[in-house]
């Protein structure tokens, strides 16, 4: 079995991922005991990209102690994640681009915020 998780599409508002792009087998199923719908339902994210943001992150901090993007303005952060997501379209697998893009999103997000 692979170690990535592999999307599956959507279905009855769930999004599906396997272990393996072979397996039937998702890792999260429908629930087995519904239950009243929550406003934040963790379930939907990926954990590997989280990880994968969680590790890109780590590595930004410590190669730009200070939390130096704070002061970077929404606007272009959200260009850097533009430029990330069109060299990656274009096919650039030189740096993991849609993980530096979502970071650069989640750093947009957090600067609009406060502004």
């Amino acid at each position: 079995m692979g170690d990535k998780n592999f999307f599956r599409g959507i279905s009855d508002g769930y999004i599906r991922f396997t272990l393996d792009p072979d397996s039937t087998e998702e890792l999260n199923p429908e629930p087995e005991y519904p239950q009243d719908e929550e406003p934040n339902e963790y379930r939907y994210l990926s954990p590997a990209w989280l990880d994968a943001l969680a590790e890109g992150l780590t590595a930004g901090a410590a190669k730009h102690p200070g939390a130096t993007w704070r002061k970077i303005p929404c606007r272009e952060h959200l260009f850097r994640a533009l430029r990330h997501i069109i060299m990656y379209l274009k096919g650039d697998r030189s740096e993991k681009h849609l993980v530096n893009a979502s970071m650069r999103l989640m750093m947009a997000f957090e600067t609009e915020a406060g502004q």
